[in-house]
């Protein structure tokens, strides 16, 4: 009799716990959202401190620091192609202290290029908000004369030129690629580490031709010491009206020439609904402001603020079609 009334009272008293750990559980739950961020939030970075994606980061950091009433500090963690910081996040804790903004090169381009890519974008990283978007150029040393198709002309009929892009694996690699595979013309890719060193080679015409973004570009471009052929993008550019897309100069041949580089804020899978919301939420009022937007377009970047679910999609779509792209030209790195 004893031991079955000592059962039943262990019983009772287990189950009281159980229910004071989920009430516990429960209470803790709407104090961290009530809280967050209590503590530093680290923003990783794919590149190393000094590039494009570098400054953006920066800006978004300080203005979502204000908002968010906590340090946003930034981590650079470059190399191979911006995959180990983004592969990093992927791996970190999913508690909403670590973000990362990432570029369209890790994100719809290394994927559909490398086979040992070790995330997968559409499962492990939650898209936040689309920072920005930057064209990019493709332009020539003052010694390569006439238009884009001069050029192609040229480069197929037994002249190879020499085309430098930021690197293996980037955007400008793949826009070259598929401007190769739809004109026959003979244009060799040489891969830098960045901008910087394609745009100073193809200054000093160690390489003929460079596609890069517009922020390195279009100083050059203005100063005369480089000559814009055109943008590889569907439309022209409000930030340099006067340069032709590859579509307009190529015609058929320059349709799939479509690489602009974009900038996003992205959450490991898994982070807190309650901390994706605070975050999203805040990058969205720091891109809405005018002094962030104008600083921007100082940059040669477009302005973008896309939320997550539209930007989750429009990964997802260039993906797709980076992907068909790479099978269908057989793309390959070096």
């Amino acid at each position: 009799m004893f031991d079955s009334f000592a059962r039943l009272a262990r019983k009772g008293l287990g189950a009281r716990l159980a229910v004071l750990a989920a009430a516990t559980a429960m209470t803790a739950g709407v104090a961290q959202a009530d809280t967050y961020p209590d503590r530093p939030i680290r923003m990783v970075v794919s590149y190393p401190a000094g590039g494009g994606i570098d400054v953006i980061a920066r800006l978004l950091a300080q203005a979502m620091s204000t908002e968010l009433k906590q340090s946003v500090v930034v981590e650079n963690k470059g190399g191979a192609a911006g995959m180990i910081g983004t592969e990093s996040v992927v791996r970190a804790r999913a508690d909403g202290y670590t973000v990362l903004v990432a570029g369209n090169p890790e994100l719809t381009v290394n994927p559909a290029l490398y086979r040992d890519t070790r995330y997968d974008v559409s499962h492990d990283l939650v898209p936040l908000v689309l920072i920005a978007e930057s064209p990019n150029i493709i332009a020539a040393h003052p010694s390569v004369q006439g238009t884009l198709k001069d050029v192609v002309a040229r480069a197929k009929s037994g002249s190879p030129l020499t085309v430098g892009t930021p690197g293996t694996g980037s955007t400008h690699q793949l826009a070259l690629e598929i401007m190769k595979a739809r004109t026959g013309a003979d244009l060799i890719h040489v891969p830098y580490k960045g901008a910087g060193p394609a745009v100073s080679d193809a200054l000093g015409g160690q390489v003929q031709l460079v596609i890069a973004g517009l922020p390195p570009l279009l100083p050059q471009i203005h100063a005369g010491k480089l000559r814009a052929l055109a943008v590889t993008q569907l439309t022209r550019t409000p930030l340099a009206p006067d340069i032709p897309t590859v579509g307009e100069v190529l015609g058929p041949a320059g349709k799939d020439v479509i690489a602009t580089t974009w900038y996003g804020l992205l959450a490991p899978a898994g982070t807190p609904t309650e901390a994706i919301k605070k975050l999203q939420d805040a990058a969205l009022a720091v891109l809405a402001k005018p002094e962030v937007r104008a600083k921007l377009a100082e940059m040669g970047t477009d302005p973008v603020g896309l939320p997550g679910a539209a930007f989750g999609a429009r990964i997802k779509t260039e993906l797709e079609r980076n992907t068909v792209l790479v099978r269908e030209f057989k793309i390959k790195v070096n």
